[in-house]
């Protein structure tokens, strides 16, 4: 049982929700754009699920692609995959990333189980993982939930968190801090700590350790990558860019980048660097792609050494129609490795522990990567226009904030 002043705290807010919501939904996968409504119907609470108030929500380049789905093919099948009645598609909520606070808990089974410092309750601070496994296939059953077979993504196939409010599945919920202080992790970092993962999970893979490293993409994730590389031990850090370079470039040399290279002018610049500094080998010992471009995917396999380990997070808008798989990876002896989400819940851990400890400044990092201004629902074309346009990287959302004049 919750202390009797949650318990009251619990029926109180209970019997004050709306009925309807404001959120951001995508009517038609086969039309750019999202639309704005007001009149959106809450989702019903089940047992085992957790009603939350959205604080802030942060927009990521799956969101970026979902607007623009008429130009990228690959996003539009995946929102259909679990999204059709019938021959139709049926709307969603979009968005994944965000935190918020717990308004209503679900009737689920007894939870005395659960230790009262990480028992969820009414007013908590949270986010949550917004991947959906079965929980029942091999994967989920052997540590792997986050590839599981069966994994939905809420905001791609189930409703997501451009609302109001959102509701998740009460094991898929992270605390952050109880009775709903925010000031150890700021609602725009929190916001943002679904994609910190994807940063997180990538460099823990590529284990770093005095390796040089060579990162593809200065988006969001790539500078992520850079400030992690640095601060886990990497020896040399190459980075590349094509949009944008003078202050993503000032913000990857401020994080920890050796060399940065404007591949939008090709990439001899970069080659001659490797060649330069990686003499005992033939290339760099770690290259993370992590910006989906199918130019990064070439050099990603032409500067890894013989031997070394290419990890890949970054998607193409087309799957790849060409690539040398003998010489790239077969004969040079190559590991490769996909990165999907975050580990459950194992990266969650590492990365909250990593925001928590105040020698690394992660926290001070990853505002730089945001845009300044914090928007409101109402303001999404203008939101999405700065980042489909290349002026701002990541930006957030406050679904609670009134329109600015």
């Amino acid at each position: 049982m919750l202390p009797a002043t949650s318990q009251d705290l619990r029926f109180k807010i209970r019997e004050h929700l709306p009925n309807y919501m404001k959120c951001l939904i995508k009517e038609d996968v086969n039309k750019d754009g999202l639309t704005l409504r007001s009149d959106m119907q809450q989702a019903h609470l089940g047992i085992d699920e957790v009603r939350i108030r959205v604080l802030a929500t942060a927009v990521c380049g799956t969101d970026k692609s979902i607007y623009q789905s008429q130009q990228i093919e690959g996003i539009r099948n995946e929102m259909m995959r679990y999204t059709t009645n019938g021959d139709s598609y049926k709307p969603i909520i979009v968005g994944h990333e965000f935190c918020g606070i717990i308004e209503e808990l679900g009737d689920g089974a007894d939870r005395k189980h659960i230790p009262e410092h990480l028992r969820l309750g009414v007013g908590d601070y949270v986010t949550a993982e917004m991947h959906l496994s079965c929980g029942h296939c091999q994967l989920c059953r052997t540590g792997n939930e986050h590839i599981c077979i069966n994994v939905k993504v809420k905001g791609v196939h189930l409703d997501g968190c451009f609302a109001d409010n959102v509701v998740v599945p009460y094991k898929n919920v992270v605390l952050l801090e109880k009775h709903g202080s925010t000031k150890n992790i700021p609602p725009r970092i929190g916001a943002m700590l679904d994609a910190f993962g994807n940063a997180v999970h990538t460099v823990q893979e590529a284990d770093v350790r005095g390796k040089s490293v060579a990162i593809l993409g200065a988006g969001p994730l790539g500078l992520m990558a850079t400030f992690l590389c640095r601060d886990f031990g990497a020896s040399r850090i190459y980075l590349t860019e094509a949009a944008d370079v003078d202050r993503r470039f000032a913000l990857a040399r401020e994080f920890g980048a050796d060399d940065c290279f404007d591949v939008g002018k090709g990439s001899s610049a970069l080659y001659a660097s490797v060649a330069k500094h990686e003499v005992g080998s033939n290339g760099v010992d770690v290259v993370m792609e992590m910006s989906g471009s199918p130019n990064a995917y070439a050099d990603a396999f032409q500067i890894v050494r013989n031997g070394g380990k290419v990890i890949l997070l970054g998607i193409t808008r087309k799957p790849l129609t060409h690539f040398d798989i003998a010489n790239a990876v077969i004969w040079k002896g190559v590991t490769v490795k996909g990165i999907f989400g975050r580990k459950m819940f194992d990266t969650w851990e590492t990365m909250l522990r990593l925001l928590r400890c105040e020698r690394f400044d992660l926290q001070r990092k990853l505002d730089k990567v945001l845009c300044t201004k914090d928007y409101a629902l109402d303001e999404y074309d203008e939101a999405f226009a700065q980042l489909v346009k290349g002026s701002e990287m990541k930006l957030v959302f406050k679904p609670g904030s009134p329109t600015h004049s």
